[in-house]
């Protein structure tokens, strides 16, 4: 896993730079051919990694823009990525978990998943340890900006497998700074600026 560099340099973590471009029409296919694939959120996780341009689609045009990937909060915290977007008023992260896209959010009675509980306590986690740790973040890991009120977004699941009965508790999903999304929407968003 890759630390990022001291903040005193003139361009803030080089490595983890993503480029102000918008992704091509065969990436996204290429990235929804191994989604169809896909078992679980590893082949994904993989995938974005080696290709954040995507993930760029998930916040908003920023002058600047940074992905990391797996990278710890102490020895037992692991968000799938951190996201960091530039604008006047200072550096923005957001935090994201994959899960796998065959579990859903909801189960057939509209109500949460386990899969979904666990990913929940894993936010909880990760900003209980950004509350303790605030100074330890910026200063050590280099997280300029950073703080346990952050977003988080959990990508799971596939639309087609959405039960139209609980739409409106899906919805209600997303709130207090947390987005429930499935992996289509990031298809689409992708797609909807893709070249």
């Amino acid at each position: 896993m890759r630390k990022p560099p001291n903040l005193a340099c003139h361009n803030l973590w080089p490595e983890h730079s993503v480029p102000l471009t918008q992704p091509s029409r065969l990436l996204v296919e290429e990235f929804l051919h191994i989604l169809n694939d896909a078992r679980d959120e590893k082949p994904l996780q993989k995938f974005l990694n080696g290709n954040p341009v995507i993930l760029r689609t998930l916040l908003p045009s920023s002058r600047s823009f940074w992905s990391f990937d797996r990278l710890r909060f102490g020895s037992q915290y692991v968000p799938d990525f951190l996201l960091c977007c530039q604008f006047s008023t200072g550096f923005n992260w957001t935090l994201v978990e994959l899960e796998s896209p065959l579990k859903m959010a909801l189960n057939s009675k509209g109500r949460m998943t386990s899969t979904l509980t666990e990913a929940l306590g894993q936010i909880n986690d990760w900003r209980i340890w950004l509350r303790r740790n605030i100074a330890y973040a910026h200063e050590e890991l280099g997280l300029k900006g950073i703080n346990a009120e952050s977003p988080c977004i959990i990508i799971i699941g596939r639309q087609t497998r959405l039960n139209s009965k609980h739409i409106n508790q899906y919805r209600e999903l997303s709130r207090d700074k947390l987005t429930v999304m499935t992996y289509d929407r990031l298809v689409d968003s992708a797609k909807s600026i893709a070249r």
